[in-house]
């Protein structure tokens, strides 16, 4: 299961779970943390989990208090929001990094395509420059009886 990770204070501003009992359900293994760039951050999912069974275990063990069960929907919902939300940044830059790099390879087929091009020419230039030294070794055989020296040139 893909995990998603938001700073752990605002894990608790949403959850409005106060830091000792978020720390002890991180330290029991309920919730999954670990630090990123040296910051600590909770998995929203597991996070979202722990609270479903401490809400089912505290509505087994007491009676239901309606608010506390509001809270726990709307806690629920604004991680389901969240999580949607960096869903939505992710696929975004995806789709940006995709098209980067396809701009890229264009890029470097129209350089390749370039430069095939500037080697034809050249070839063409240095076929009619060999064509030209024939003619003018034939021209100078053809005026004075002699052959050009190959080595001399």
């Amino acid at each position: 299961m893909k995990e998603n990770w938001i700073r752990f204070e605002e894990f608790l501003n949403i959850t409005g779970l106060d830091k000792e009992q978020a720390k002890i359900m991180i330290t029991s293994g309920q919730i999954n943390a670990k630090y990123i760039n040296d910051i600590l951050c909770v998995d929203s999912i597991s996070g979202t989990n722990a609270l479903i069974k401490t809400t089912q275990t505290s509505l087994v063990s007491k009676s239901i208090d309606a608010d506390f069960v509001e809270q726990s929907i709307g806690t629920i919902l604004n991680l389901h929001e969240k999580v949607v939300e960096a869903k939505d940044e992710t696929i975004l830059a995806i789709k940006n990094e995709n098209q980067f790099l396809k701009d890229s390879l264009m890029s470097a087929k129209e350089a390749q395509l370039d430069d095939k091009k500037t080697i034809e020419n050249l070839k063409l230039e240095l076929e009619q420059k060999k064509q030209e030294l024939a003619s003018i070794n034939r021209k100078y055989k053809l005026m004075w009886g002699k052959t050009l020296n190959k080595n001399n040139i």
